[in-house]
């Protein structure tokens, strides 16, 4: 069976998502559909980075259904935003016209084992039937597709990845000014805050470096004013791509991040990396040379860490940008449409 049709159901999508969709689009020969809501943050250009026209829904639908889109049920639905209704209905709509669903999954682990075991119950009992296929970020989020019940050969990963089109090049990182950069909410579960606090001590003994807060949010009247804490509104993918290839270390500090899509894109540029221990990208980008790991809820183990990459000597660096952009190679648009087209393939071969 060759597959006519697939779309996408996606929440808040992103640029990022629109490039790696177009490239799926781009080698497909069926139709290629893409229904999904608007970001919170508004980005210029989405339809010009995804190459076709989306299917925007407004957040206050209460249904819809394939007809009202001018669509008919595709063979093949790529489910995000299960907690959405209107989603929910399109996926209903979709198995009773005898089309599949693949469910994209950003969790992980990170809840702790009580939530998962209560996750994975009620995956199993009302949700994981409906599923042909999984598709999610990387390891940490193999492990959990793992955890919910699904085998191994149903779950493909590459689900999130920036354009290296967008995020590339940035001088030698032992040349860059010394600077950390931030790039999200403003908000408790990102710990720009803690991370605020954990750099001014650092500013005690190294006063050349800067930290660089790019973002919005509630919290933003709370970050300390100091000459050494740059702090910017929410920027476009061009804008943040050229802050990057100035920055040296991107600080990635939450207490809880299912992937951190920041982490490729700095990655991309050749930037170290300081995360805390549950950012879901860690598995797959960062390891001893390009990256230090820290606990989220300890203000001296993020010190400790940002502490450590200050420190790093000129060959440090050379090693920490090159692991940076090795890693990133595995994330993106093209290793995004080899792995739906590996599942597409995979379901039209397998009747489920």
């Amino acid at each position: 069976m060759s597959t006519k049709s697939i779309a996408f159901a996606w929440p808040g999508l992103p640029d990022y998502a629109a490039r790696c969709l177009r490239k799926v689009c781009d080698d497909h020969d069926g139709n290629f559909d893409v229904i999904a809501t608007r970001p919170s943050v508004p980005i210029e250009g989405m339809e010009v980075s995804l190459g076709k026209p989306v299917h925007w829904l407004d957040v206050e639908s209460k249904a819809v259904s394939w007809r009202e889109l001018g669509l008919d049920p595709p063979d093949i639905l790529f489910l995000g935003g299960h907690s959405e209704r209107f989603f929910r209905l399109l996926a209903a709509e979709t198995r009773h016209a005898g089309g599949k669903l693949v469910l994209l999954s950003d969790n992980n682990l990170n809840s702790g084992k009580f939530l998962e075991t209560i996750n994975r119950f009620r995956h199993n009992l009302w949700l994981r039937h409906q599923f042909s296929g999984v598709m999610v970020p990387g390891a940490a989020g193999q492990q959990y597709a793992q955890a919910m019940g699904y085998n191994a050969d149903t779950i493909v990963q590459s689900l999130y990845g920036a354009d290296p089109s967008v995020f590339f090049g940035g001088a030698p990182l032992k040349s860059r000014s010394e600077e950390f950069i931030f790039v999200g909410q403003f908000v408790t579960r990102k710990n720009v805050l803690g991370l605020a606090d954990a750099f001014l001590r650092l500013t005690n003994d190294h006063p050349g470096w800067k930290l660089r807060l790019c973002g919005a949010g509630p919290l933003k009247s709370e970050i300390p004013d100091h000459p050494n804490i740059i702090v910017e509104d929410f920027l476009q993918p061009l804008q943040l791509a050229e802050q990057l290839r100035c920055a040296r270390c991107l600080v990635l500090p939450s207490f809880k991040e299912h992937w951190g899509v920041v982490v490729h894109e700095a990655a991309l540029s050749g930037c170290a990396l300081a995360l805390s221990s549950t950012v879901g990208a860690a598995a797959d980008i960062a390891d001893t040379t390009n990256a230090v790991i820290f606990a989220p809820d300890s203000g001296s183990g993020m010190e400790v860490a940002l502490r450590k990459i200050a420190t790093w000597e000129d060959e440090q660096w050379r090693h920490a940008e090159q692991t940076s952009r090795d890693r990133a190679r595995m994330f993106g648009p093209q290793p995004f449409a080899a792995a739906v087209n590996g599942l597409i393939e995979r379901l039209t071969i397998c009747r489920t």
